[in-house]
């Protein structure tokens, strides 16, 4: 688990990265980066930043991508960009919430690249308009790339991690970033379902969860200990507020607790509970699914309308959040539903 040493660097450092995100998603980068593919034969023509939206863009803004991130990842222009990459499994709900949304996060992994694809529908992410534009920035220890882009109706966003910081790294994600919006071009659409109503803030969700007695603690930080920032997926899904995603910790012991909402995605626990594992059984008559892990407890739970996930982490076993704590929370929570 990282840890760091000291909680007002960690803040500094995570807000400064998350508003760095925003900037890029929401304006772009300064400087636009005209390093666009040569249509070839086949190409589907795109529109200039002024240029009033055809019939067929505007259908295609109200439909959301029902191909999957294997399929995406078979495309000729992103398989050549990645280096024939192959999807990751996701851990976490931040995927889920995009595809919920009528989007799709994929994260992928080859010898020559390893990142992560966010594409959402226009409609659905109106804070991540996004302008042609890439950048490679430092972020903590390391440079982190993103790129991004909209086509057919979708906002489209790549991100990769780099040891250095050069012209070529800039090049790739670029050239990432253009084969993932032709990707989108091509990819399976299916109608979008109307959304779900937003869950409680974070403020609003602490009042009812008490992540104090949950910690055992008289001091609780609204983040987690960790350096650096969150992770690309989540942090684009949050921005474009399609879940609710809260984090406390306290450092007297180093135990975190974490807070999961995705309205609208209780029709896909099957799916993810399959993909989560663990021990399945019932909390307050709601299908529940429970693992045990050496530094992390994790409890998914289906609400009626939303998938709900409590996480604690701790450094030490024998003082961590126990699964009565995670039972605890639940509760609060599906009372909420």
């Amino acid at each position: 688990m990282r840890r760091r040493g000291n909680i007002g660097r960690h803040r500094v450092i995570a807000a400064g990265a998350a508003a760095a995100l925003t900037a890029l998603l929401a304006t772009g980068c300064a400087g636009p980066i005209a390093a666009a593919p040569s249509p070839g034969p086949t190409s589907a023509p795109t529109a200039s930043a002024g240029e009033t939206p055809s019939p067929e863009a505007t259908d295609a803004a109200a439909r959301g991508i029902s191909s999957t991130c294997d399929e995406m990842l078979a495309d000729s222009a992103l398989s050549e960009a990645t280096g024939s990459a192959g999807a990751t499994e996701p851990d976490g709900l931040w995927s889920t919430a995009a595809e919920v949304a009528g989007g799709l996060v994929c994260g992928f992994d080859s010898d020559a690249l390893s990142g992560t694809i966010v594409a959402l529908p226009a409609d659905r992410a109106e804070s991540l308009v996004a302008g042609a534009e890439a950048e490679c920035a430092p972020s903590y220890d390391a440079i982190e790339c993103i790129g991004t882009g909209a086509a057919a109706g979708m906002v489209v966003a790549v991100s990769f991690l780099a040891a250095e910081q050069t012209p070529a790294e800039t090049d790739t994600v670029v050239r990432l970033r253009d084969a993932a919006l032709d990707a989108v071009r091509a990819a399976d659409r299916t109608p979008l379902a109307e959304p779900a109503a937003a869950p409680p803030s974070c403020t609003d969700l602490a009042e009812i969860v008490d992540p104090s007695a949950v910690l055992r603690a008289d001091e609780v930080f609204p983040e987690p200990i960790m350096e650096g920032d969150f992770p690309f997926d989540r942090r684009t899904v949050e921005a474009a507020d399609l879940l609710r995603a809260c984090d406390w910790s306290e450092l007297t012991d180093s135990r975190e607790l974490q807070v999961v909402i995705v309205p609208g995605a209780a029709g896909t626990w099957e799916e993810v509970s399959d993909r989560f594992g663990g021990t399945t059984g019932a909390i307050d008559g709601a299908d529940a699914a429970e693992v045990q892990e050496d530094n992390r407890a994790r409890l998914l739970v289906r609400g009626a309308d939303a998938l709900i996930l409590v996480e604690g982490r701790f450094g030490d076993p024998e003082r961590g959040v126990s699964a009565d704590d995670l039972r605890f929370v639940a509760e609060k929570l599906l009372a909420l539903s």
